[in-house]
Formats: C-alpha cells, sequence, structure tokens
C-alpha cells in the first residue's frame, strides 16, 4: 500500500515537470518569433517647411532588422490637417530581405490659401504588416512670407535693437516708449506675390494696472521683396509697479491668393525701473487764468510718488517775484511707494495780486523736493493780469458829421416884382431865432410862402373889384 502511494507520487511529479517544459518551450518560441520580425526608421518625426504653392518633398529609410524577411509591407498617412496637401508616399508598398533597407519619399503641396498661423500642420506615417509595424510623425510648417526688419526701441530719445529674446531697459513710469522698424514680403520676384493690408500690432500686457496697452499700424500693401515702415508709440502709465512686462510684436497680411502670414517677436519684454526717489508733479493749475479788478487766485497742485521709496520730508514751492508770492510748504504729508491712491496727493493754495501789477503774463514756478531741499520736480502755471475798467467810465462823445447843405429853391414871381434872394447856408443847431426856437432857413422859408400867399390875394382882390364894376 505505502509502496503504490509512493509510485503514484512519483509519477505525478515526473508529469508535472513534463508539463513545465512543454509550457518553457512554447514561451521560448513565441519569445523567438516576437523577436524575428522588427522594422527600424531613420527618424521618429520628418520635418518639412515650405512658402505657400510651393511643393516639398523629403524622405525616410525603413530596415528590416529582424531575422525573417517581411512583405507586403505598406506605407499610410493618417491625418486630418494635411488633406489638402495632396501628399503622397513613394513607393506605398514593397518587401523587405534581412537587413535590407528601402528609401520611402515623401511630397506635397503648400496649399494656395493657407493660414500659416496655422502651422505646423501634423500627421502620422505608418510602416508595417501582420509581423510587424513602425510609426513616425509628419509635421509640415507653411511658412510665412512676412517677417520683420531692423526693429528698435526708443526710451527718452535713446534706441535699443530689438529681437527675439530681448528686454528693453530703462523705462520709467511717465516716459514714452516708440517702437519702430520693418516689414519684409519674403516672395521673390520671380513668385510676384503681393501682401495686403499687413498691419502691425504690439501689446505690451498687463502694465496698466492689469490691463494691457495696445497699439497698431497700418502698413498696407507689401510687394514682393519689397519691404515697409511701421511706428507705435506709447505712455508708460505713472501708476505702475517696478516689474518686467511681455510685450508682444506681431505682423499679420494676407496675400493675393487668400494665404494668410504671420510673424511675431517671441519672448521680448520692458523691464520698468523707478528710482529711490522721485516726486512728480503731475497736475499745477491756477485759477482763474485771467484776473483784472478782481485779483484773487488759487493754485490746484497734484503729486505722485513714482519712487521705490516712502516720502515724508516733501517740500513745495511756489514763487513769482513779480506776484510777490514766496510760499514754502514744509507740511506735505507723508506720500507711500507703489501703485494706488497712497501714492498720489493733491494741494490747494490762495494768493492776491496786488492792485498795482502792470497788465501782462506772469509764469508761477512749483518746485517738489524730496529729503526737504533735493529737487525732483518743476512745473509753471501762467496767470494773466489785466487792466482794470471799471463800470461807468466815461467815453469819448460821439462826432456828428456836418450836415449837409439845404438849397431852398424861390417861388416863381410876377415881373414886377423883386425876384426873392437864394439863400443857401449849412444846417446847424446853434443857428437859432430868439423867437419860436426855430433856426434861420426854416424862418426864411416861412417868409417866402407868406409873401406868395399875399400876391395871391391882392390879385384876387383886384378881380373881384373888376368884376363889379361892370355890373
Amino acid at each position: 500500500m505505502n509502496k503504490n502511494v509512493v509510485l503514484m507520487g512519483k509519477s505525478l511529479a515526473f508529469v508535472n515537470k513534463g508539463i513545465i517544459a512543454a509550457l518553457m518551450a512554447v514561451m521560448l518560441m513565441a519569445v523567438f518569433a516576437s523577436g524575428a520580425a522588427e522594422i527600424g526608421l531613420s527618424a521618429e518625426t520628418l520635418s518639412v517647411n515650405e512658402k505657400p504653392t510651393k511643393g516639398f518633398s523629403t524622405s525616410f529609410s525603413v530596415t528590416n532588422n529582424g531575422t525573417v524577411n517581411l512583405s507586403g509591407l505598406t506605407v499610410a498617412l493618417t491625418s486630418a490637417d494635411l488633406t489638402n496637401f495632396n501628399t503622397s508616399l513613394t513607393p506605398s508598398s514593397f518587401s523587405l530581405n534581412v537587413n535590407q533597407t528601402q528609401i520611402i519619399t515623401v511630397s506635397g503641396t503648400i496649399p494656395r490659401s493657407i493660414n500659416t498661423r496655422l502651422s505646423p500642420f501634423k500627421g502620422t506615417i505608418t510602416v508595417g504588416n501582420a509581423q510587424a509595424s513602425r510609426s513616425l510623425s509628419l509635421q509640415v510648417t507653411a511658412a510665412s512670407q512676412l517677417d520683420f526688419d531692423n526693429v528698435k526701441a526708443e526710451v527718452d530719445g535713446k534706441t535699443k535693437s530689438v529681437d527675439d529674446g530681448d528686454s528693453v531697459k530703462d523705462v520709467k513710469p511717465g516716459t514714452k516708449l516708440i517702437i519702430r522698424g520693418d516689414v519684409r514680403n519674403l516672395f521673390t520676384d520671380n513668385d510676384d506675390i503681393t501682401i495686403e493690408d499687413v498691419t502691425v500690432t504690439v501689446i505690451i500686457e498687463n502694465i496698466d494696472d492689469g490691463d494691457d496697452l495696445e497699439e497698431e499700424d497700418d502698413v498696407g500693401d507689401i510687394d514682393a521683396d519689397e519691404k515697409e515702415s511701421f511706428k507705435v508709440e506709447f505712455e508708460i502709465p505713472d501708476d505702475v509697479d517696478q516689474d518686467e512686462f511681455d510685450i508682444t510684436i506681431e505682423a499679420e497680411g494676407d496675400d493675393e491668393n487668400g494665404a494668410k502670414h504671420q510673424v511675431e517677436l517671441k519672448d521680448v519684454t520692458i523691464d520698468v525701473e523707478k528710482d529711490k526717489h522721485d516726486i512728480l508733479i503731475t497736475k499745477a493749475v491756477v485759477s482763474p487764468t485771467k484776473v483784472s479788478c478782481t485779483r484773487s487766485i488759487s493754485m490746484n497742485i497734484d503729486l505722485k510718488n513714482q519712487g521705490r521709496s516712502d516720502e515724508d520730508e516733501v517740500v513745495l514751492r511756489i514763487e513769482n517775484a513779480n506776484l510777490a508770492i514766496a510760499l514754502e510748504d514744509t507740511a506735505v504729508p507723508e506720500i507711500e511707494e507703489g501703485t494706488g491712491d497712497d501714492t498720489e496727493l493733491s494741494k490747494s493754495y490762495s494768493f492776491k495780486i496786488a492792485d498795482d501789477v502792470s497788465p501782462g503774463t506772469y509764469p508761477i514756478s512749483i518746485r517738489a523736493f524730496y529729503e526737504t531741499d533735493v529737487l525732483s520736480d518743476i512745473k509753471t502755471a501762467d496767470v494773466a493780469v489785466e487792466e482794470c475798467r471799471q463800470a461807468g467810465t466815461s467815453v469819448p462823445p460821439f462826432q456828428e458829421e456836418d450836415e449837409p447843405v439845404v438849397v431852398v429853391a424861390p417861388e416863381e414871381s410876377s415881373d414886377d416884382e423883386e425876384p426873392l434872394d437864394v439863400i443857401s447856408e449849412p444846417l446847424d443847431e446853434t443857428t437859432e431865432t430868439a423867437a419860436f426856437g426855430l433856426s434861420t432857413p426854416v424862418l426864411i422859408g416861412i417868409a417866402s410862402l407868406l409873401g406868395v400867399g399875399v400876391i395871391v390875394i391882392i390879385v384876387l382882390v383886384v378881380v373881384l373889384v373888376g368884376m363889379r364894376k361892370k355890373e
């Protein structure tokens, strides 16, 4: 009984060893089979760069690195981006013996109306059969035919060339920044393609209390192998932190075939720097700007701390010797550094201009000091003093012109009567008679009329008497 059990145990052990050996053989065969077919590629990525309308061609090699010959290998491109590029793969199918190599050519054409800004356009090329396969990436860049040339940044009269990765330094709050340069059309004379409606846009990011500053210049059309200039200007805000700010300089336009072209200077920054002490007079206004009889004026002055330090020893001096104005204000409150309302201060002052100040325009000087006596900024505000003319001032009388001469014509008279003299003299308000206050010419006219009336009456009487004698 015990012997039988021992024999059965030995038999089972033998069987188990046989099974394990068989399994190991199968596994070794599988490993050998999988390693027997192997494809090698000369590159993991193919990159192409060409301008719109132009054809392109590139290649890679496929090698049979396995231990068995490979037949029925195919080459295929998978891509949604490259649909309109007329891409072809040559050869598209082939066989490879062990250690043999095949060159695959990839060719195509950049579309006429491509948007170059969307580059690169990507796809995947796969080579293989049922035994083995490998893949690589294809990237096609439609090259923009716009490019920048001779770009410069000007800060307070100082000019610096700007290229990718550059930083524009010495930019201070409140200063003027000018970006200028040229945009070139890279199409050749043989291409003869004009890029139209080119616009240059410059953006300084997050510099205006978290907002961008943006300016653009419409350059217009640029012919093939020509360039046009651009210029944009910025006023750096007074209220800005000392920091580095990204700046985008970009040009874009469409060529006559509808292709979109774009170029950008990359990784450009401006470095805003502040002095340790900088008290700025941001406003100095006198009111009213003209005085005459009433000669009281007021001045409103705004200060801004643009430095890196809090300022608690600011002094203001307001002066004009001719107006007898000489004020020194040493009681200016502390002005903090940084940004916001705490870095600003407004002050108002009143002055009386003396009555004996001569008419004229007088500049009033306003100077700001830090640390009591170090001059930081100076401004002027003009006031015009005019002559005082009080109400009721006599005006020279109006001078009347000589009155015209009036001629009184005489009435016709009979032969036996002497004619009346013609009187000719100017009318004058001073030529008056004592009687009735009438002028002499008027009285002469009245007398003439009375004389004529008397003659008429006499004639009538004579006629009537003659008629009665006849009766």
